[in-house]
């Protein structure tokens, strides 16, 4: 009786999850070329759909240009275009009235010049047309970079630009406004410069930010922009006493500091805490609440214990409250397991390698964080005639999910046990939905059952990879479903590359295997 009764629960959670989800599948594609990646995935309000797949090629994997592919909301192919660049990349698009609007940064080299277009199309025809938003050359930087700044260009090139947010694009949640983030080298002080837009192209204000501190002490973190005027946050980490050390005379030696920018003014403020190490901190908004999220280690920031919320006022940014919650029970448990993990845990004092994989605040102004235990391995193997080979290894492991509510309370945290290696068919994608959080992996069916009424989902090939969904309810329990068998399926899905619209409930996937291609949607209704 008790095993009937427990088959029917499982049977019961089973359909109950299957009404969850509806699989849209576009047709088999071909493309000539094999690497891509989905970029972009936009939905018209008439159901429409456009994906931007950004494809490589060559010796050293260049980019060689994007594939735009428009479907009616049936996932069936209207009209598609192989969009080439040369020394161009889209930093981000949307839609607006069937037009798609691609934003995009352009290195001229003959002109030594940098200009960031906008190019528009309607999404029946795909016939692009481009115009200038803004340029740097040497003869204008001054203009926008004042007089204190480095000269920027020397040797040629832009070799100032610092990092990755060489020309950063951010859209406002609602795609009223974007906002252009320019950060540049300068060993004296941290320089951003930061342009913003509304979605008919209009500039709406500049503004130039400068940090007192030597640029490789301060550590960009976050980024956002205000639907309502365009006003932006952005926030950093800023190290102490002229060191990158994390410690400092036993405390933190260094503390954040959040601006807000708009186009009457700019305030700021930093906070610290001197016994609790924070490695980054992420930033969400919506119109009635303003948060900084992390993971923090009580006594290195590498070794964490635990999720933190610094919660602000919105306009004058003064701390609402600041919490602390340690790793739940449960999640420790989930992770390690009862008596043979409470040595591992107590060894470890903290777990290593959390690596953000998103941050969403709800409706109800909970924080839901996702997080995966990612972290590179290097190995030297021995051939046959004795050479030695030197390889690299990634790992992505245990998916870490939590809920704060409002008043940054923990209401719970969960820990899936996983081990994958290589970038094929890896990680998760995940989406947020009302009180549940689903993410979608791709495993074998040998799910394997680990102490403590555990289970770990096994990696396979790509080949024999079967798409799942798993889910975490309101109270923190979770179930998973096949989604997608690997012998009903002529590709598999990068899970990796997953785009999620959290407004419209979505979730979008490339599926390939050598030349063909499929994108599928999925619904959670």
């Amino acid at each position: 009786m008790k095993r009937f009764l427990t088959l029917l629960l499982l049977f019961t959670a089973t359909l109950t999850f299957a009404q969850d989800i509806s699989i849209t599948k576009s047709d088999i594609f071909k493309d000539k070329k094999k690497n891509s990646f989905l970029s972009f995935s936009l939905e018209s309000d008439d159901g429409g759909i456009v994906t931007i797949r950004s494809y490589y090629s060559g010796l050293g994997m260049k980019l060689r240009g994007y594939y735009i592919q428009y479907f009616n909301e049936h996932l069936k192919l209207i009209k598609e275009l192989d969009y080439e660049v040369d020394d161009k990349i889209i930093k981000n698009a949307f839609l607006k009235n069937n037009q798609i609007h691609l934003i995009e940064v352009e290195t001229q080299k003959k002109e030594d010049k940098i200009a960031i277009n906008v190019s528009s199309a309607n999404i029946g025809d795909l016939n692009f047309s481009t115009r200038e938003l803004l340029n740097f050359s040497e003869d204008n930087v001054k203009n926008y970079f004042g007089v204190s700044i480095f000269p920027l260009f020397y040797n040629g090139g832009f070799n100032q630009a610092d990092g990755d947010h060489m020309g950063e694009v951010i859209l406002s949640a609602n795609e009223a406004f974007f906002a252009i983030n320019f950060d540049f080298k300068n060993k004296k002080q941290e320089t951003h410069k930061v342009f913003v837009f509304n979605s008919d192209f209009e500039p709406v204000y500049e503004k130039l930010i400068v940090k007192d501190i030597k640029d490789r002490l301060f550590e960009y973190n976050s980024f956002e922009v205000d639907g309502k005027d365009g006003t932006i946050y952005f926030l950093g980490k800023s190290f102490e006493n002229d060191s990158k050390r994390t410690k400092k005379d036993g405390k933190v030696n260094y503390h954040f500091e959040l601006n807000r920018i708009n186009a009457s003014g700019e305030t700021s403020i930093s906070f610290k805490s001197d016994e609790k190490y924070i490695e980054s901190l992420h930033l969400v908004k919506n119109d009635s609440r303003l948060a900084c999220v992390g993971f923090y280690g009580k006594k290195e920031e590498y070794k964490l214990n635990g999720v933190c919320v610094f919660d602000l006022n919105p306009e004058t940014l003064e701390t609402n409250f600041k919490r602390y919650n340690e790793f739940s029970e449960e999640f420790l448990t989930d992770k390690y397991g009862n008596r043979e993990g409470k040595k591992e845990r107590k060894k470890k004092k903290g777990i290593n390698n959390i690596d953000f994989k998103g941050v969403y605040l709800m409706a109800n102004n909970d924080i839901v964080v996702n997080a995966e235990e990612f972290f590179i391995t290097t190995h030297t193997s021995m051939g046959a005639n004795g050479s030695m080979r030197t390889y690299t290894v990634f790992h992505y492991n245990d998916i870490m999910a939590m809920r704060l509510d409002a008043d940054g309370h923990l209401k719970w945290a969960r820990n899936i046990n996983k081990a994958q290696v290589g970038t094929i068919n890896s990680s998760y994608t995940s989406l947020p939905v009302d009180e549940s959080t689903y993410f979608f992996i791709n495993c074998s069916d040998n799910i394997k059952k680990l102490s403590a009424d555990r289970i770990a989902f096994k990696q396979t090939s790509s080949k024999k990879s079967n798409l799942y969904a798993i889910s975490i309810d309101a109270e923190g329990n979770f179930d998973y479903k096949k989604l997608i068998d690997d012998k009903e399926s002529k590709v598999y899905y990068k899970v990796n590359n997953g785009l999620a619209n959290v407004n419209k409930h979505t979730v979008f996937l490339l599926g390939e295997r050598k030349k063909n291609g499929r994108i599928i949607k999925l619904d959670i209704n």
